[in-house]
């Protein structure tokens, strides 16, 4: 769709549509818009929206379910007694705090329909979905609505067998979604076994990646099963934004989500493809709708058209706000430490924390996954030297074992920032 076009879409759906309606029906948006000293009616145009319009944030929506018994934080937009509203109620990870209930309305394929296409599925295929917390009728309606028939199974490494029984059995096409500990299981389970990935899970034609990032190794060994990677991030809690074939930054769909990239610590745009705080106002969502969310992702974005043909906007994924630590004036973002901690033999795996009680820091503290093998003081003082090499920052390195801090997490994510 060309851009201009785009642009007026957004106008008509946002001013015409999905922001009366939010101020009309959820409280914790009409309580923050009046705070403010503004209504929709005033707001006609982005400059307008960018210059008046009030943010919300997690800790808005925690605080308002905390004070008002509200489950949904304030942002419900329709009447609970009424039938066939809700198709499902998930929650997120909660790896950044308590798991937020997520009331969902939809009844058919989502936009993940496109990138399912993307990626190589077709009608008559067999999908595999191993979801984590989103589940729901969403992905799975949305499998079917291409005409595949999906193969349920847990996210979780319990559940490889079946997965490398399935994958050889009915050659699924597409695969929803791979994580940082799934590749560990399944390297263990091939180590145990003397399983080849590469020829068990030869049919898939592409695979999502979503939860957290991975890390360099992580990705050579998935690339070594030959499975073609596609990466998945969040568009701050309103949608998602996935890797087309060209693998250059993550596609949001314009025609479900309104997105800026803003300073941080402040409220100015920053230029494109410069790193900001994701900001985002969904298009469509009736039920839940979040405004001017503040979402603490960092990512660059870009409008500018993609190699592969779309005028959709790109970001890339650098990390969350809320995860830096400084460190005698240095910043450190976790996906700064994958690349050193994976070059270390006994602690390949990527599996860390940084122990972070405040932003700024004396002193970093990793927490780090470790085989077992080897002397414990040399394989500290080896990853720490390969993080001083690569961050500038000596740290303190604690090592544990790997299901120290897989038990931690959801099955397809450890907290990688945590207070002690």
């Amino acid at each position: 769709m060309p851009r201009a076009e785009l642009d007026a879409l957004q106008a008509e759906k946002l001013f015409g549509d999905l922001l009366p309606w939010a101020y009309d029906r959820s409280r914790l948006i009409r309580d923050t818009w009046d705070a403010a000293g503004v209504t929709p009616d005033e707001i006609t145009t982005f400059a307008e929206f960018r210059a008046r319009a009030p943010f919300i944030d997690k800790n808005a929506i925690r605080r308002f379910r905390k004070e008002h018994s509200d489950p949904y934080g304030g942002l419900l937009c329709v009447e609970l007694d009424t039938p066939g509203v809700f198709s499902a109620v998930f929650s997120t990870s909660g790896t950044t705090g308590e798991p937020t209930p997520a009331p969902y309305a939809g009844r058919g394929p989502s936009m993940l329909t496109r990138e399912f296409w993307e990626i190589g599925s077709r009608p008559g295929d067999y999908f595999t979905h191993m979801l984590f917390t989103f589940r729901g009728p969403g992905i799975h309606d949305t499998i079917r609505g291409i005409g595949a028939t999906p193969i349920f199974l847990d996210h979780h490494p319990g559940d490889v067998a079946q997965l490398v029984r399935f994958s050889r059995e009915l050659r699924p096409t597409g695969w929803y979604t791979l994580s940082g500990p799934l590749i560990l299981a399944i390297e263990s389970h091939a180590a145990e076994t003397g399983l080849d990935p590469a020829e068990a899970f030869a049919s898939y034609r592409g695979v999502v990646c979503a939860g957290e990032p991975l890390g360099r190794r992580a990705r050579q060994v998935v690339d070594g099963w030959g499975l073609e990677l596609f990466v998945q991030t969040a568009v701050g809690d309103v949608g998602a934004a996935t890797e087309c074939r060209g693998h250059d930054g993550c596609h949001f769909w314009e025609d479900t989500a309104f997105v800026e990239v803003l300073d941080p610590d402040g409220t100015d745009a920053v230029p494109d493809g410069e790193p900001g705080e994701l900001v985002s106002t969904t298009l469509i969502d009736k039920v839940a709708p979040l405004v001017r969310y503040r979402s603490d992702d960092l990512v660059r974005m870009t409008r500018a058209p993609c190699a592969c043909g779309r005028t959709h906007g790109r970001v890339w994924p650098l990390g969350r706000k809320g995860d830096e630590v400084v460190v005698d004036g240095r910043s450190v973002l976790p996906a700064e430490l994958f690349a050193p901690i994976e070059s270390v033999p006994t602690t390949k795996a990527g599996l860390f924390q940084v122990i972070r009680p405040a932003r700024n820091l004396d002193r970093l503290r990793l927490r780090v996954g470790w085989t077992g093998e080897g002397a414990r003081a040399a394989v500290a003082d080896q990853v720490a030297d390969a993080v001083a090499a690569a961050v500038g920052v000596a740290p303190e390195v604690e090592l544990v074992t790997y299901d120290a801090l897989l038990r931690q997490g959801p099955p397809h994510k450890i907290p990688r920032v945590v207070k002690e």
